[in-house]
């Protein structure tokens, strides 16, 4: 069953950061909308279902980063997803939370 936002274990801080995802390997713009250490809500323009593996890439120009997500529910064109991430993901991602507020 798809995890509602209501189980979160962070509220996510609010982004307005444009980024790129890739689901069948292609590579789509997209505006991730908020963002934890655990996961991020993005605005695209593709019919994703909770359960599909997605990347996430961004970040600034000269340290982007590709992380791999899991979408965990959907409405409308915007998605919630989970990420699973090692210390240094984690790290970049506190830094770009950081500097987007």
């Amino acid at each position: 069953m798809a995890e509602s936002f209501k189980d979160r274990k962070r509220v996510r801080g609010k982004v307005d950061l444009e980024a790129f995802y890739s689901f069948s390997s292609n590579w789509h713009p997209c505006t991730l909308r908020d963002l934890t250490t655990e996961g991020a809500g993005l605005k695209i323009n593709q019919i994703l279902v909770p359960g599909d593996s997605i990347r996430v890439r961004f970040g600034p120009d000269d340290e982007d980063r590709v992380i791999e997500a899991i979408v965990a529910n959907v409405n409308g064109n915007r998605i919630g997803v989970k990420f699973s991430v090692e210390r240094e993901i984690r790290d970049f991602l506190l830094n770009i939370i950081r500097t987007s507020i």
